[in-house]
């Protein structure tokens, strides 16, 4: 993994948490104000993870596309 995949996949971890954060908070203030629950554990779980791995393809991607928009 080059330093710019290292970079970029950091910045999908940061992305990641904060989709898992969003979607709780949005879970729990549901919570309150209706006694049940809007989002399943697992619809959190996986919505995170796959937030993480779009956003660093998404980076690589673009990466790639500028490097090689470079060479010609």
């Amino acid at each position: 993994m080059s330093d710019k995949e290292s970079f970029n996949s950091r910045k999908g971890m940061i992305f990641g948490f904060y989709a898992y954060m969003l979607v709780s908070a949005v879970n729990y203030f549901y919570y309150l104000s209706t006694e049940s629950i809007l989002f399943s554990p697992s619809y959190i779980f996986w919505s995170g993870l796959l937030a993480f791995f779009l956003f660093e393809f998404i980076l690589n991607l673009r990466d790639k596309f500028i490097r090689k928009n470079i060479d010609n």
